[in-house]
């Protein structure tokens, strides 16, 4: 009976001492495994990994706003750049709209500096000064509490933010953004198309007449007036079709505003 209790100790003995060593090689096994995803987070910081080579928030805006960073090149920054104006470009129409937005809840919020940014690649995290980002969410706020009369002023707020936004990451704006975030209302299209028609009928008026009396032979650079020949005037018809086209105009522009009040 003895040998028997003996035995039972031995081998629970032996199964403890089993579990110990399979414990302690899963923790050794795990301890390898965090050591290499470890790894794997800090790979980014190469430039060749991920759309930014693993620059995200404050340090992309860094890199692309002339601040050194450790192994970056200038034609490592300038490849991000071109890249980056899309994100950046995004986060400025996302938080005008955000400010729109909350104008039209009766919100009056302070934008965040980080947004994240949906790109083909995943999301991005996007980060800007807080003063532009107040300016630009500030101009959606406006823009959905300005009346037709103000908007050039909300229009002129927005692009002045946006350039000196865009200029300080060192990208060019090909087009202001208000032009697609603050559209022209029917009336400023009117307006607009009465003032062209007006500096077409101006060119067809005075240039045309001007050229052809220095085509005419004869006619010497600085006679005396009375000695050249009297000007050509434009043609009727060129004068009546540029009449109708600014009465057009006007005519919409008057029935815009006749609509709204």
């Amino acid at each position: 009976m003895t040998t028997f209790l003996q035995v039972i100790i031995l081998v629970a003995i032996a199964s403890i001492a089993i579990l110990v060593i399979y414990l302690i090689d899963r923790v050794n096994t795990l301890q390898r495994y965090t050591r290499l995803l470890q790894h794997d987070a800090a790979e980014p910081d190469d430039p060749s990994a991920g759309p930014f080579g693993g620059l995200t928030g404050e340090r992309l805006w860094d890199a692309v706003s002339g601040v050194p960073i450790d192994g970056w090149d200038k034609n490592s920054i300038d490849l991000v750049r071109n890249r980056y104006q899309l994100v950046l470009r995004k986060h400025v129409e996302e938080l005008f709209m955000e400010g729109f937005q909350n104008a039209q809840a009766g919100v009056q919020t302070i934008p965040s500096s980080s947004r994240s940014v949906q790109t083909l690649r995943g999301p991005v995290e996007s980060w800007i000064p807080i003063e532009h980002a107040i300016a630009i969410h500030q101009a959606g706020f406006d823009r959905a509490k300005s009346a037709e009369e103000q908007l050039p002023a909300v229009r002129k707020a927005l692009d002045d933010a946006a350039a000196l936004l865009f200029g300080l990451a060192g990208i060019r704006l090909p087009r202001p953004l208000s032009e697609h975030l603050i559209p022209l209302t029917e009336a400023e299209q009117a307006a607009e198309a009465a003032v062209r028609a007006q500096e077409l009928a101006d060119n067809a008026a005075n240039p045309g007449a001007a050229q052809a009396v220095a085509a005419l032979p004869g006619v010497a650079a600085g006679a005396p007036a009375a000695t050249a020949p009297p000007a050509i005037a434009a043609p009727a018809s060129a004068g009546s079709s540029l009449g109708d086209a600014m009465a057009a105009a006007l005519s919409s522009a008057d029935t815009s505003r006749t609509n709204r009040s």
